[in-house]
C-alpha cells in the first residue's frame, strides 16, 4: 500500500476484553499525529470487533505500510485504522497477566532491556544519603496508579505549593518548571489534579511534585509514572511507608520499571491538550514559570 500522509504509522500491541471472563490481545496498525491519537482511532474501531476494556501493552513507530510484514493479510477496520485477524485470547483473572503500563509511557516492541516479566507492582525504601535525604520509589499498574498517588497525597503531613516539570521531548522545546505556590492544602492540588487527569496524570511528558516544607519533603509523580518520596524527616519517611503497606503493597529488593532497561515511549492521550494550551491553562490555574 502506498499513501502520502505526515500522519505517523503506529503498530499496538492492546489487551482488552471479549467479556467478562475473557482476556484478549490484538495486534493493529493506525495512522495517527501521535501515538495517543492514533491509540485512540484503534481503541474506537475495535470496539466492534469483540474488544473492550483496551490497555496498550507495546508501540513501535513504523517508517510506513510497507514495512508491516504479511500486511495483505490486515484487515481495514476504520479509516487509517488495521488490525491482524488472529487474536489471542486467555482467562480473564489469571494471576499471570503481563504489566499494564500507565497512561502516558508504553514498551517499545522488540527485542532489547531486560524480560518485561520483571515489572512488578511493588515499592523500595533507602536509608538517608549522605545529605540525610531518605528515598521511596513504587511501580504501579495503570489500573492502580491514579488513585494510589491521589491517596498518598493525603499521607503527607502539609503541602505548600505544586509544580510540574514539562519534559524537553514533548513538541521539542525546552524543559520547563511551573509552580502553583498558591496551592497550599491538599484538596486544592487534589481537586486540580482529578479535574485535569488526562492533561497532567495521564501525560507521560510530565513529572508532577507536591511539596511539604516538614523535612523538605517532596512527592512526585514522574514522567515515567513511577511515584517517588524525598524527605529530610524520617517520622514522615516511616509513616508515609506504613501508609502505603496499609493498601496492600509490599517492599521489593528486585525493583524494575520502564525507565531503565526497556526502550518505551513517552506519549499523551488523544483528548489532552497540546503543549502550548496545556501552558495556557496553567497560567489561567496561576501557575508561575520559573
Amino acid at each position: 500500500m502506498n499513501r502520502k500522509t505526515k500522519k505517523e504509522l503506529w503498530h499496538l500491541l492492546i489487551d482488552g476484553q471479549q467479556d467478562t471472563d475473557t482476556g484478549v490481545y490484538g495486534n493493529f496498525y493506525a495512522y495517527g499525529n501521535h501515538l495517543g491519537d492514533a491509540l485512540d482511532k484503534t481503541i474506537k474501531a475495535s470496539n466492534g470487533h469483540e474488544f473492550s476494556n483496551h490497555n496498550l501493552i507495546e508501540a513501535s513507530l513504523l517508517e510506513n505500510f510497507d514495512a508491516i510484514d504479511n500486511n495483505a493479510e490486515l484487515i481495514k477496520i476504520a479509516d487509517d485504522v488495521y488490525m491482524r485477524p488472529a487474536m489471542y485470547t486467555y482467562p480473564f483473572d489469571d494471576p499471570e497477566q503481563s504489566f499494564v503500563p500507565p497512561s502516558g509511557i508504553v514498551k517499545s516492541a522488540g527485542d532489547g532491556g531486560y524480560d518485561y516479566d520483571l515489572i512488578k507492582e511493588a515499592f523500595v525504601a533507602y536509608r538517608a544519603d549522605e545529605n540525610g535525604v531518605f528515598k521511596f520509589e513504587m511501580v504501579l499498574a495503570k489500573q492502580h496508579l491514579i488513585g494510589t498517588f491521589i491517596t498518598a497525597i493525603g499521607f503527607l503531613p502539609t503541602i505548600d505549593r505544586l509544580w510540574i516539570d514539562i519534559k524537553d521531548d514533548w513538541e521539542n522545546e525546552l524543559a520547563e518548571r511551573w509552580v502553583a505556590k498558591h496551592f497550599t492544602d491538599k484538596h486544592t492540588v487534589i481537586d486540580f489534579l482529578n479535574r485535569q487527569k488526562a492533561d497532567t496524570l495521564e501525560n507521560g511528558y510530565l513529572s508532577i511534585a507536591v511539596h511539604s516544607i516538614q523535612g523538605e519533603t517532596t512527592l512526585t509523580l514522574n514522567d515515567h509514572k513511577k511515584i517517588h518520596l524525598h524527605t529530610q524527616d524520617e517520622n514522615v519517611f516511616r509513616n508515609f511507608i506504613g501508609n502505603i503497606i496499609g493498601l496492600g503493597y509490599t517492599q521489593t529488593r528486585d525493583f524494575y520499571s520502564l525507565e531503565f532497561g526497556y526502550h518505551h515511549f513517552h506519549y499523551r492521550l488523544a483528548d489532552s491538550l497540546t503543549r502550548t494550551d496545556f501552558k495556557q491553562l496553567l497560567t489561567a490555574n496561576n501557575f508561575e514559570q520559573i
